[in-house]
């Protein structure tokens, strides 16, 4: 089925994506993860990062799978043409993980395409619909680890 909806399915509008970003981020403080997870079906943590530009704390839920060590999560922004500003922001500033009420600092890696192959599968396996993000886009959607300190 994903396959059939390729490139040319619908990508909701970025105002809605932040609105339910929004939404999200504060179900998940609120209720610690078991809305979040309830509502996209799969294990959620709360990304928290200072904007580059606006410098302000931002806080992204996302799907994850625990890898060793940390946390594995994909860019993908939905399958649109750009990276999401929380792939950025990690870049260049600290970032925080918080997974079931327990908030630790992260480090970032990229995946090496020589490993993203089996990582995808991981991913895939836990949210079905990244395989409809990878087909929605022409670029190389980045793995990220997300290694506690």
């Amino acid at each position: 089925m994903w396959r059939l909806l390729g490139k040319s399915f619908h990508l909701w509008p970025k105002w809605l994506v932040k609105l339910i970003t929004r939404s999200h981020s504060k179900l998940i403080k609120f209720n610690h993860t078991k809305i979040g997870n309830f509502i996209l079906g799969g294990n959620i943590l709360l990304l928290e990062t200072e904007g580059i530009k606006s410098k302000k704390i931002r806080k992204v839920p996302l799907t994850y799978t625990e890898i060793k060590g940390g946390y594995l999560v994909a860019a993908s922004y939905g399958g649109r043409d750009q990276s999401p500003s929380w792939y950025y922001n990690i870049q260049k500033n600290e970032a925080f993980v918080t997974v079931d009420n327990e908030r630790n600092k992260v480090t970032y890696e990229i995946v090496k395409k020589n490993e993203a192959e089996y990582f995808w599968n991981k991913l895939i396996e836990i949210y079905p619909t990244f395989k409809l993000y990878r087909n929605r886009t022409d670029r190389e959607i980045p793995l990220i680890k997300l290694i506690k300190v």
